[in-house]
Parts: C-alpha cells; structure tokens; sequence
C-alpha cells in the first residue's frame, strides 16, 4: 500500500522540538559560530505582547538566523519562499518549525489564510516583504500586503536591519561558500499596536518602507567591513553584465583563479575589482567603474529601460524546459527558444509527455538522478506568458528562470545564464507593480 503524504498544518504553533530545541539551540548556534552572527535578543520585543509581525532586509540565506538570535525566546512563524521547502530533509522540518511556504511574485491564498491564523492567535509573524534576497545589497519597493494585514489584524510592528549578511553570502555569488566577516543586526523601528489601530494603511506602508530601506554599500563605506573568502567576484558578471566602459553586454566575465577577485571585459579589457568590503574599483588608473554594485545595476536598468523605450523590443534565447512533479522532484521535459518582447514571454519547443510517470531506477525516485531526462512521448508546444500580471521573477542568477503558467503549472527554463538577470529587468520594468 502506498504510503499517505503527510499533511502540514500551515501556520500551526511552532514545535518546541524542532523551533527551540533543534532549532535556536543547535542549528542556528552553529551556524552563527561558523558565520560569526553577533546579535544579542531585543527585550522590548520579548516584552511586547502579541499579534506582531516583524519585518527585515533581505540579503541572504542567513537572515532567518540572523532574525532567530535577534528574536531568541519568543517562537514566530517565518514566512518562506516556497521554493526552500522543495528539498528533503530540510522542507518537512520548517513545516514543523512552523514556517509558512510563499510561491514568490504571485497570489497564494494558501499562505495568506495560515499567516491570518497566526495573527488570530496572537502570534508571531517573521516576513522578508521584498519576497526576494536582494542582488546589490540595497532593499527593493514592494506592495502593501504587509501593511494592510497588520492593520487588520492590529499587530504590532517591529522592523530590523541586518548588516553583513550580504557580504558573507551574496546572492549572485558563484562557488563561493561562506565569507568570513561580522554580521549584525537590530531593530531600527518598533510600532506599538496601539498606534498601529490609528494609522491608516497607507500611512503603515510608507512607515515600512522608511523603515526598511537600506543599502549595505554605505554600511560598507561607513563600517569598512572586511569579509575574507577566495575568488570574491566570482559569479558578479551575471549580475554586472554590461561593461562601464565599452557599454557592451555579456562581455564581462570573472577573471579566472589567478586573479579571482575580479572581471574583465573581453571586448576592452576593462577590469574591476571586487573589495572585501563589498565595494568595487577600478583595478587600474585606465579602467572604469561605479563605486558599488547598487550603482552598476542602476545603470543597467536605465539602459533597459532606453532599450525598451525604443520600441519593438526583442530578446532570443535558447532554453532547456525543466518541470516539477513533486516538490523533490524535477526532470528535464523539453528544449527550445524563449522569446521576450515588452508583452510577452513565449516558449516554442517540445515538452515530453509525463504520462509515463516519473523514472526510477532500482526504486530509487528521481530526485537521486537530477540530471536525467523525463522519459516519455516529445511534443511540440507553444506557451505564452503576460508580463502584465507579473509582479516579478523567480530567478537564479547564471542559471535559469522559472514562471508559472495560468493554470498554476512551474516552468523552469535553463538559458545563457548570463542573461538572466536581463530577463529579470525587463519583468520587474514592465510586469505588474501592484
């Protein structure tokens, strides 16, 4: 008899086994002595009295550690990317951590109905309302949801920054591991729920959003932080993609292990190099840089933003389809082009017929053989996807991209991966903002 899926009570009252047990007291204390966290418990928050919901800056896969130790006493439930949970053994225990899955950029009644039930009881939510780690170090606008639950549920509202998270773990980095550096946190702001109830939500939303920007580059410029690791711009071309001074794209690319604290352009040779303190310079008087990563990427968008402007706009890419049949498992269906223009991204290729079920081999599920191809009957196909009703894009940076469809199906498309970030642009530049 085929053994029942074991059914999550999303939003539940975090297990003191796996929360606090587990949890505070193993995982994260190892893993702030390996990445040397320094954050001591806030006692206000200790003392404040529930529902609150407490909000941070996100810049890495440590900001819920970060968050725990800054939060240590009092158990909350996190809200998550969904896309953490799809690996074993780890997606079970958050559940029964209490974390709460959150499909990224699109409308999850599932999530929404288990963060409500946590504020019913008085509880503790921990939200990253960028809904995304962020790329350059600086904090990304988002929708009043937060808001607007907070207001309805009269929360309280406690809002962090985290500084050095970034710097030990950015998102666009390649190989890399762990930086050994300083991380530190502290609230920055605390709304009480009686001014909460006062308060409309426009005015709570633009209280978040002043409270949470922040830009890790002029923590750098102020603190000089040092965070030490090998080949430190590794993985940084697929995010500074067009060169400063040629203003090519996909020219610039890391300089190898000799040199692996920086990249080059391979059409003018110009070369920037990557700090320990997560600024950039030009590594000689003839070669052009910004001062930091936020600048680069600002230049970029704008550049995008020209190119869309222009008209017409057109971007071709060749793509490997992948799709996922259970949260562990996923199998490469098909391969094609993916086409954006400023209305659409259209995938034309095949796409294997999964009827056949998903392989094994000597009984063991495919999630042990990533790499294989889904056997099965191939089919031509042609899916279109709005960029209208975007509100952004599930990405990994020198890898792929994924979407979900109308019907709520997960496409992943492997492409260039120095392209992505460019696909990612265009999304946020003409997806839906609201």
């Amino acid at each position: 008899m085929a053994k029942k899926p074991y059914e999550y009570d999303i939003g539940c009252v975090p297990s003191h086994w796996w929360y606090h047990c587990v949890g505070e007291n193993i995982l994260v204390k190892l893993i702030a002595l390996f990445t040397n966290i320094k954050v001591k418990p806030d006692q206000d928050y200790l003392k404040e009295e529930g529902p609150i919901i407490v909000i941070s800056n996100h810049e890495s896969y440590l900001d819920p550690m970060v968050t725990s130790m800054l939060t240590k006493g009092r158990p909350g439930n996190f809200v998550t990317g969904e896309f953490v949970f799809r690996k074993n053994p780890w997606g079970h225990w958050f559940r029964l951590g209490g974390a709460i899955p959150k499909k990224q950029f699109v409308v999850d009644t599932v999530s929404v109905k288990a963060m409500m039930k946590v504020m019913k009881r008085k509880g503790v939510l921990f939200i990253y309302p960028e809904a995304t780690r962020s790329v350059d170090g600086s904090t990304i606008v988002f929708d009043d949801g937060v808001a607007k639950m907070a207001k309805k549920a009269g929360a309280a509202i406690y809002i962090a920054h985290i500084h050095g998270a970034y710097l030990t773990m950015p998102r666009w980095g390649k190989g890399l591991g762990i930086r050994r550096g300083k991380i530190t946190a502290e609230f920055v702001k605390k709304l009480p729920a009686s001014e909460v109830k006062n308060m409309t939500a426009e005015e709570l939303q633009q209280y978040i959003l002043d409270g949470i920007k922040y830009d890790e580059n002029d923590y750098s410029r102020e603190c000089n932080p040092v965070h030490k690791g090998k080949n430190l711009a590794r993985g940084l071309q697929n995010i500074g993609y067009i060169c400063p001074r040629c203003s090519k794209e996909f020219t610039v690319q890391w300089a190898g292990k000799k040199n692996g604290d920086c990249v080059t352009c391979t059409s003018c040779g110009n070369t920037i190099k990557y700090l320990p303190s997560g600024l950039i310079v030009p590594a000689t008087d003839a070669d052009k840089s910004f001062d930091d990563l936020h600048k680069w990427t600002e230049w970029e968008r704008e550049q995008v933003e020209k190119e869309i402007a222009a008209g017409d706009f057109h971007m071709e890419l060749d793509a490997d389809l992948h799709k996922m049949f259970d949260p562990l498992t996923w199998a490469k269906t098909g391969s094609g082009k993916v086409t954006i223009t400023s209305t659409e991204i259209i995938y034309e290729g095949t796409d294997c017929d999964a009827t056949d079920g998903i392989p094994y081999k000597k009984g063991k599920p495919m999630r042990k053989y990533r790499k294989r191809t889904l056997d099965g009957v191939s089919k031509p196909i042609r899916q279109v996807f709005e960029i209208a009703t975007m509100r952004g894009l599930v990405a990994k940076y020198g890898k792929a991209f994924e979407i979900y469809s109308k019907d709520g199906e997960l496409f992943r498309f492997y492409v260039d991966g120095q392209k992505v970030y460019k696909v990612h642009l265009v999304v946020e530049l003409l997806g839906k903002q609201n």
